[in-house]
């Protein structure tokens, strides 16, 4: 009877880590991820070996490193040459601007004034891939200081937020510092400084020194303590909601971007930061996971607004469903998040250019490569 008890207790210990965050990923769902990335990946390489036109400021810089994670997975060489190629248009773009910040589209600022807008979430996306993929290839130490400066040099408030958006043209904030800048734009700004800042580290220690601080302060003195007991991120540092906002999406994008944060320079796992996307991430797996495809549940949050849909439908919102995978998977939620990831790689944009394939294929390839 001993025995048996000892057996079954094994049984039950063995389901119960059957997808903790050190196990690996069952090989069924492995190979159709990995199956659907190169084959998306291929589509978009020509037969000369060129890349199809990216069309997107986030396009570039996660594509760029959606080859190079699958260039590390696979081997593939032509993934390799792909991803250098992005990351040398990328800073070839960054290079022709006045202050390193990509335009992304015409903003209205207070007063009436028009001004052409830049900034996160794109400008944490395209610079941390970019020097990611730089820093792995090595010898390119110039091209990472200025991506560092670029960074060091965007708006910022001791308080410990980054500017939401700036005039490209003259580099300044496009609404007051002093208004803390919406949370997942800020965090998107701290994971690129938090990343850069090591990769700079013996290149340049006072540039590396100034991100580090930057990062930290924003992210253990803004971000951190912003979080609500029950895991939930505001849109904001405050905790006022747009009611027009998918404030749930936005707060699936923060946790995405500290993750990411975590995945691509390893000091900041630590236990602080770790406790706080295990708080997110068990909210997601509470209130996100049963409201999207293929669960046919609907939102149960009290922060959802109206403009939060009631249902994620991959039809509607794909790229929500390889946030919430990765978010999921990444914190040890495996079994739901595979089954959310599974479902949304039957919708793969495969071979597209623009921001739908940008926001499938990088999680993916982030998944691939291990959290």
């Amino acid at each position: 009877m001993k025995y048996r008890l000892a057996a079954i207790c094994l049984l039950t210990l063995s389901t119960l880590t059957a997808f903790t965050a050190d196990s690996p990923l069952p090989a069924n769902f492995k190979a159709k991820l990995q199956t659907t990335v190169t084959r998306h990946l291929n589509q978009l390489l020509k037969e000369d070996g060129s890349i199809t036109e990216m069309k997107g400021k986030t396009s570039e810089g996660n594509g760029a490193l959606a080859f190079y994670l699958m260039f590390e997975v696979t081997g593939e060489s032509k993934f390799r040459q792909a991803a250098l190629t992005l990351a040398d248009q990328v800073l070839k773009d960054m290079r022709a601007t006045k202050h390193g910040v990509l335009p992304i589209k015409e903003k209205d600022k207070p007063g009436g004034k028009t001004i052409i807008g830049g900034g996160p979430p794109a400008l944490g996306a395209y610079t941390s891939g970019v020097a990611y993929i730089l820093h792995k290839e090595g010898g390119r130490n110039d091209d990472l200081k200025y991506i560092a400066t670029v960074l060091d040099r965007y708006p910022w408030s001791e308080e410990g937020w980054w500017a939401s958006t700036i005039d490209v043209d003259t580099g300044e904030s496009k609404l007051p510092m002093t208004k803390p800048a919406i949370i997942n734009k800020t965090a998107a700004v701290a994971m690129a400084a938090g990343i850069v800042s090591d990769y700079v580290r013996e290149i340049d220690s006072t540039l590396a020194a100034s991100l580090k601080r930057k990062a930290d302060k924003c992210i253990y003195s803004q971000i951190i303590p912003a979080q609500l007991e029950d895991g939930f991120w505001h849109y904001s540092l405050l905790d006022k909601d747009p009611k027009d906002k998918d404030v749930l999406g936005y707060f699936m994008l923060t946790t995405k971007e500290l993750m990411d944060l975590q995945k691509l320079n390893p000091a900041y796992r630590e236990e602080k930061l770790t406790a706080a996307l295990k708080k997110a991430q068990a909210f997601a797996l509470k209130h996100i996971a049963p409201m999207t495809d293929p669960n046919t549940g609907t939102s149960t949050s009290e922060h959802a607004t109206r403009g939060t849909p009631t249902h994620y439908a991959i039809k509607e919102d794909l790229k929500r469903s390889f946030q919430l995978g990765l978010v999921l998977i990444g914190g040890g939620h495996r079994e739901e998040g595979i089954k959310i990831m599974t479902t949304a790689l039957d919708h793969f944009p495969i071979g597209n250019a623009g921001q739908d394939s940008a926001h499938a294929a990088e999680p993916s390839a982030l998944i691939l490569s291990g959290f």
